[in-house]
């Protein structure tokens, strides 16, 4: 131990002597710090307390790591060690930890920034691979409050940051006085707080429409896309709308000409993905041609309404929730196409459904759509004894994710059922185990039944989905798709789009082939309810991207059709 110690002190002969008695009454708080059971008595000897500084010194870079060339550089100004013992007592009573953040306040970071974010300062100085560059306080403090940020999601500090950027980024011009920036807070406050939505009082109340944003309201929401606060996806199509040049939105010009949601359909592809025959990623997906330009796609934005959310949480575990989306949406029919409305309940994190969840809705023709959508991940999961279920009274519902990974959204154990037609897509892959799917339940028996359609950019997979209600059209594309253990049934136009519209069947295992339509152990029950399909007997021997099955509805249409996605 005094080998130690005497190595220490002999580093350290460059500073002065006198500078290391000088100051008095630092014996308090350098006890308190280390956990000395008393300090020094008050008139103590200047020995006594600079003993007490240098165990100070002895503990920080004997038992803590700091290095000596730091504490030269802490103190280089006065010459004190007292400057260490301070340090020690400040650091206690901000309720830190030394041996984690008084290293960091050594350095030369505050006590609030190292307490903070502690965890990702100090892994940037323990990487190696940072070894011997040279990085300002502030480099090091910017990086470590962005991955801090990207963990916790604080919505008062990526807004306290995205305020800072926006005025920096415009200058004198614009201050936080303007009007559209007092709207921009509060647009951003509203989707990067965490909600739980278990009843009618719960729903959003500050809704934002589709024409409310303009501005600098545009701006800010481009720069919180930045952060990441909207998904994986956010800035891609943010930078396909308004161009990836921050200057000149002082007015709403560049979303002036996009007052329907069919305006919109030109920057889908930003948010796909498609590829050509040599597997080369080109543009993005978008809608078929013959659908481009159905009224059903256009509805006017100030008529699309969001209640957001950062992450949002529906329904409560082991109990069952009721919402009515009344009275934003219209409780009447409405009396034009103009009058369509959408309701989206949308997350910029991720959507989890906790508990059976009824949303309701007093009118239920089908001119109007709600929409349960996350920026990043959807999880709907029960348990295979206790599985979650989902209603909605009124007509059309979608269930949308807007991340690109694996597991961007999952239906596993869980029952939904729609009053009208029924829509779930991802951008990533789409699972599904154990569900069953109901549509067309609030409709009379001599309307029109309902449909249901799946959409996955990269990969549907399906394991053990059930159909029921009055179902229609059931329409899958994913650029490869797997259906194990599923019955169509019998009443159903099936149409399964995939990258190369081939068809792979194996009913013994379940190999799978890339870009194609793989069966394993599936039924049509309008084709043969007691064996699963076949492809040498239940389909005809058309080409990869025309392949029919061979039996068919009363008008002719086969009942499964398997098509090439449509490259762009």
């Amino acid at each position: 131990m005094r080998k130690v110690l005497n190595t220490i002190l002999s580093s350290l002969l460059f500073i002065p002597i006198f500078f290391v008695f000088s100051q008095e009454g630092e014996d308090a708080a350098s006890a308190s710090a280390t956990g000395s059971a008393a300090a020094p008595a008050k008139g103590a000897p200047k020995a006594a307390q600079a003993n007490s500084k240098l165990r100070v010194l002895h503990i920080a870079v004997h038992k803590h790591g700091i290095s000596v060339e730091d504490i030269k550089n802490m103190i280089s100004g006065s010459g004190d060690l007292g400057d260490l013992s301070k340090a020690y007592n400040d650091v206690a009573a901000a309720g830190g930890d030394f041996a984690t953040h008084g290293r960091l306040v050594v350095k030369g970071h505050s006590i609030e920034d190292s307490i903070n974010y502690g965890e990702y300062l100090n892994a940037h100085y323990d990487d190696p691979t940072n070894a011997g560059q040279e990085f300002s306080l502030d480099e090091v403090l910017s990086s470590a409050k962005e991955q801090h940020n990207d963990k916790v999601a604080d919505a008062s500090l990526l807004i306290k940051d995205a305020k800072a950027l926006v005025l920096q980024r415009y200058g004198s011009s614009y201050d936080s006085s303007n009007s559209q920036f007092t709207t921009a807070l509060s647009i951003a406050t509203t989707l990067l707080t965490d909600r739980t939505i278990t009843s009618t009082d719960t729903l959003p109340s500050n809704i934002i429409t589709g024409n409310s944003i303009s501005g600098y309201t545009l701006a800010f929401a481009r720069l919180l896309s930045a952060y990441g606060a909207f998904g994986a996806n956010g800035e891609n199509l943010v930078s396909t709308v308004l161009g990836t040049d921050y200057s000149g939105y002082s007015s709403d010009a560049a979303l002036s000409t996009l007052s329907s949601s069919s305006d919109y359909l030109q920057f889908l592809s930003a948010l796909t993905g498609s590829y050509d025959t040599s597997n080369t990623l080109t543009d993005g997906r978008t809608f078929e041609a013959e659908n481009v330009g159905s009224t059903v796609l256009s509805v006017p934005m100030n008529n699309v309404m969001l209640a957001g959310g950062s992450t949002i949480t529906l329904g409560q575990s082991g109990a069952d929730s009721e919402i009515s989306v009344n009275p934003t949406l219209s409780t009447t029919k409405a009396s034009s196409v103009s009058g369509r409305q959408v309701l989206v309940i949308g997350a910029a994190k991720d959507l989890n459904v906790a508990g059976n969840v009824k949303l309701t809705n007093t009118n239920n023709v089908e001119d109007h759509a709600l929409v349960l959508g996350a920026a990043d991940d959807v999880m709907i999961s029960g348990t295979a004894d206790s599985p979650i279920n989902i209603e909605y009274t009124g007509s059309n519902l979608g269930i949308g994710s807007g991340d690109t990974g694996s597991d961007s959204m999952y239906l596993v154990d869980t029952n939904i059922k729609t009053g009208g037609n029924l829509a779930v897509g991802s951008l990533g892959t789409l699972n599904i185990t154990r569900a069953g799917l109901s549509v067309g339940t609030a409709n009379s028996t001599t309307s029109d039944p309902d449909n249901v359609y799946l959409y996955a950019n990269e990969v549907i997979n399906i394991n053990s989905l059930g159909f029921s209600g009055r179902v229609d059209d059931i329409y899958m594309e994913s650029k490869t798709i797997h259906i194990h253990n599923t019955d169509f049934p019998a009443t159903s136009e099936v149409m399964l789009r995939s990258r190369l519209g081939s068809l792979n069947i194996n009913n013994t295992i379940a190999p799978t082939a890339a870009g194609a339509v793989n069966f394993h152990k599936v039924k049509h029950l309008g084709i043969d309810s007691s064996s699963y399909l076949e492809k040498a007997t239940h389909f005809d021997g058309g080409v990869d991207g025309h392949i029919n099955s061979t039996s068919t509805l009363p008008n002719g249409t086969p009942y499964i059709r398997i098509r090439a996605q449509n490259l762009n």
